[in-house]
């Protein structure tokens, strides 16, 4: 407890006084200006300028739309220059540095006109820790502990070979932990977690992969050619015989697989049935709450119980969807031992599996259902590290070994937020209107669009009057609407779609006055992060349609094509496989080929790639201080005029 404590003061400390230090303004650059002339009218020396605005130096004159003007001189400021993560957003970065978007936008002026981009290497403003705290070392109560992960900040005058020595890692792995920092600075948080460093060896048998031609560089070794494009040396071995018998020999042109990094750098969708490399039997175990024991009485009437069991159908759709995805996956050589266990939705049963069965052997384990008999199994094994995934519930507390396969709200909301930042323009006027259900949500975008205008409504309703005054006639409307509330919904939509088709506003008592009324109609369309049952049967499609209503969602699932999997299931069963089939179908097989891909699911290779099957996509990430695995696979979807339905983000480009 006395350490929990202990954090949470260097927190408050540190992110304290990075917010009382952000003395700046921005400043929009006038045509002609020189850093000279800037530096004059500001009344500030042109050094202190260069050094808020490193990019200035060397040019004559000033090319950026706007710049940072200092109010004083603070000795302690300075740069991290970071190098952007795939699936970080402007959002995610401004969070974990807490600094605002605006801010980030201001000390890389490139971001105003181009969106942020994996690998793109930018400027975040940084500042030494307070004179008085420079020879503390904050980290020194957690040196010795036994926790699995925490954050090390860094100390003056530290370097990275300092700390990857203080906590007994090489330098290669603080880098594999800490992909986006290139240098570290004093303050700065830096991840340390201890990692296995075992490498196992694979099968190239049938293997079917993307490969490229690579000429093979001075002093470069069969050690670390594999490490660089993690593969076995065996599998170089069988891609190129020649190295087997001649050896590695500079300037010889082999060839390799497509080195996976540079398809994700771009948020690529990776086809891992091309890179199968682990064929060894996959071990399985799945814990669904079927509750078959009330089928043992004789007095119950089972076709009853199978057509009024909710939870049994679920139950009986998720075992289907993974009988399926092991099926497919036995086709591409992956073989599975699959192993099915009763929870009969009672946490005591959990510890009756574990004590009666080996489940310590199993790769992974997929479910439980509901939250007791999550944390039940949770416990049972934190001892032995078994991956968890869970189909259908999101657990909030953290474990290193939960994989959350349904992406969170919050993820919904911030993919909105990056989707809008990066497409908003000078003539779109962003109106925010939330209520007392998604007060989270308000938060968000207050925080990352400040100059938006925002209505909170209070009950279920709001009047026509109160949003019309929120629009603009000479500008394009962009209405994000955040309810759980039918009625919410339904008024907010009914008065923008009005506003879309336009009305006549005035009296309309008799024929002199008719000169009075006035035409209304605005250029209007409708986001949310949420399309719940609020935006359900109850509102009008063609209304939705008209407003080119955007939405994040979890599965395409509204624009689904038929393939392959879903032809032969109809002439199987005679009918479509619903949600549960296909998101267990899919959420299996993808656990599967990550397991062929990397032969484990310990390292970030195996869960760095975003993929995607039926309707569902899958890219594990862990948030900024967080455990627990988060899937950000996600799709916006937009409807258009004519009912039709388009995904409308860029990750399969």
């Amino acid at each position: 407890m006395a350490k929990n404590r202990f954090c949470v003061y260097v927190l408050w400390l540190f992110f304290g006084f990075i917010a009382n230090a952000q003395n700046y303004t921005v400043y929009d650059v006038k045509p002609s200006e020189t850093p000279q002339s800037i530096a004059r009218t500001n009344n500030i020396p042109l050094e202190l300028l260069y050094r808020y605005n490193p990019d200035l130096r060397n040019v004559k004159s000033v090319t950026a739309q706007k710049i940072v003007i200092p109010h004083s001189d603070n000795k302690n400021f300075g740069f991290i220059r970071y190098r952007v993560k795939v699936q970080e957003t402007l959002y995610s970065i401004s969070r974990n540095y807490n600094i605002s978007i605006a801010e980030l936008k201001a000390f890389n002026p490139q971001l105003y006109e181009n969106e942020l981009k994996a690998g793109e290497v930018i400027k975040i403003p940084a500042y030494k820790l307070p004179e008085e705290f420079q020879n503390v070392d904050f980290n020194e109560s957690i040196k010795n502990s036994n926790f699995s992960a925490f954050k090390h900040i860094v100390l003056p005058n530290e370097r990275k070979p300092d700390i990857a020595q203080k906590y007994g890692i090489t330098t290669k792995t603080f880098d594999s932990l800490n992909q986006g920092i290139i240098e570290v600075k004093s303050g700065q948080f830096v991840k340390i977690i201890p990692q296995k460093s075992e490498y196992k060896d694979f099968e190239l048998s049938n293997l079917d992969m993307n490969l490229q031609y690579y000429k093979v560089p001075k002093q470069q070794t069969l050690y670390s050619l594999s490490k660089e494009f993690k593969i076995s040396e065996d599998i170089i071995f069988k891609l190129n015989p020649i190295v087997r018998r001649e050896g590695l020999k500079a300037g010889t042109i082999i060839k390799l697989p497509e080195r996976l990094e540079s398809r994700t750098a771009s948020r690529k969708i990776v086809n891992l049935e091309n890179r199968i490399q682990n064929f060894n039997e996959k071990k399985l175990a799945v814990f669904l709450p079927f509750s078959l024991d009330a089928f043992e009485r004789d007095s119950v009437d089972k076709k009853q119980i199978i057509l009024k069991d909710n939870f049994l159908n679920i139950s009986l759709d998720i075992y289907e969807g993974i009988k399926l995805a092991v099926k497919e996956a036995r086709t591409k050589g992956i073989y599975t031992d699959l192993k099915v266990y009763d929870t009969k939705r009672n946490p005591r049963v959990i510890d009756s599996i574990f004590s009666e069965n080996t489940i310590s052997d199993r790769d992974a384990i997929i479910g439980p259902l509901f939250p007791e008999n999550i944390n039940a199994l949770v416990s049972e094994v934190s001892a032995q590290q078994t991956p968890v995934f869970l189909p259908f519930t999101n657990m909030e507390n953290p474990s290193p070994y939960v994989f959350n396969t349904l992406p969170s709200q919050a993820s919904k909301t911030e993919t909105l937020i990056t989707h809008i930042d990066s497409t908003l323009t000078d003539d779109v006027n962003l109106i925010v209107v939330t209520d007392s259900t998604t007060t989270k949500a308000y938060k968000k975008y207050k925080y990352t669009f400040p100059d938006a205008k925002y209505l909170t409504i209070k009950g279920y309703s709001v009047e026509l009057e109160q949003l019309k005054t929120l629009h603009e006639k000479d500008k394009q409307n962009w209405v994000i609407l955040e309810t759980n509330q039918i009625g919410v919904s339904e008024n907010v939509v009914t008065s923008l779609y009005k506003f879309q088709k336009g009305y006549t506003e005035g009296s309309e008592d008799d024929e002199e006055t008719k000169e009075d009324e006035e035409e209304i109609q605005f250029n209007v369309r409708l986001f949310t992060s949420d399309r719940n049952r609020a935006f359900g049967e109850v509102l009008d499609n063609k209304a939705l349609s008209e407003l080119f209503f955007t939405y994040v969602s979890v599965s395409k699932y509204d624009v689904l094509e038929s393939n392959k999997m879903i032809e032969n299931y109809i002439i199987q069963n005679e009918s479509v496989p619903n949600r549960f089939i296909l998101r267990a179908y899919d959420m299996t097989y993808d656990l599967l080929l990550r397991l062929a891909y990397e032969g484990t699911l310990d390292s970030e290779e195996a869960l760095n790639p975003m993929t995607e099957y039926n309707e569902n996509r899958f890219l594990y990430f862990k948030e900024f201080m967080k455990d627990t695995y988060e899937n950000k696979g996600l799709y916006i979807i937009k409807y258009t005029p004519g009912f039709e339905v388009e995904i409308v983000d860029s990750d399969t480009e």
